[in-house]
């Protein structure tokens, strides 16, 4: 049987809001104080301002809000502005993932996450059934009891399905190449260039 009662809810206990303030805080603040003290027009500093505000408290908002609750009926979770709900009929498995190292840079995500696969092979993220969050220890434990309940739900005689298996591992590696090419150095060479080249052309035509 499973350990421990249910619901299960699992939410923030990090200082999201902080981290928000420093990752996104900062950049946005040395970005709007560049545009207001150059010479650019004052509805394009108004509305970039407008914008770039819109956006920080969005994020300021919705980071600390992220949950994972587990019932006898499945799993809902939160992320960002989108709440979604899946029976344990739609879940395949429960697995522990450690997020590839960026090619360059110290690791920002957690060591170990937790995410439930579907019967197509995609992965969902469960938000805050993390290292970060619960530590390793507490995270082997809350992982080990989720695959229970998942367990208790399946059909009898349940056995892995190679093709599912297969798709997952498809995607896995789609997900891989995904994270290398939008964190390599030549990803990120080019993202500096075109914020230079988008300041630059911006100070020229202004």
């Amino acid at each position: 049987m499973h350990e421990g009662p249910l619901p299960r809810r699992y939410r923030t206990t990090t200082k999201k809001t902080f981290t928000v303030v420093w990752v996104a805080g900062l950049p946005i603040a040395a970005f709007l104080l560049h545009t207001w003290n150059e010479s650019f027009p004052l509805w394009l500093q108004i509305t970039t301002t407008v914008a770039c505000a819109a956006g920080f408290l969005w994020a300021l908002g919705a980071a600390p809000r992220t949950f994972t609750n587990v019932d006898a009926d499945g799993i809902s979770l939160r992320a960002g502005m989108r709440t979604r709900r899946f029976g344990w009929a739609d879940i395949y498995d429960i697995r522990t993932v450690a997020p590839p190292s960026p090619p360059v840079g110290e690791r920002a995500t957690p060591e170990r996450v937790v995410y439930a696969y579907r019967s197509d092979g995609r992965r969902v993220l469960l938000p805050n059934l993390d290292t970060t969050e619960l530590g390793e220890e507490r995270l082997s434990h809350e992982t080990a009891a989720l695959r229970a309940l998942l367990e208790e739900r399946r059909a009898p005689g349940w056995a892995p399905d190679p093709r599912v298996e297969a798709d997952i591992a498809r995607h896995e590696a789609r997900y891989a190449k995904r994270y290398r090419a939008l964190t390599g150095r030549i990803s990120l060479t080019l993202f500096c260039l075109v914020v230079l080249a988008v300041i630059i052309t911006g100070t020229t035509i202004f």
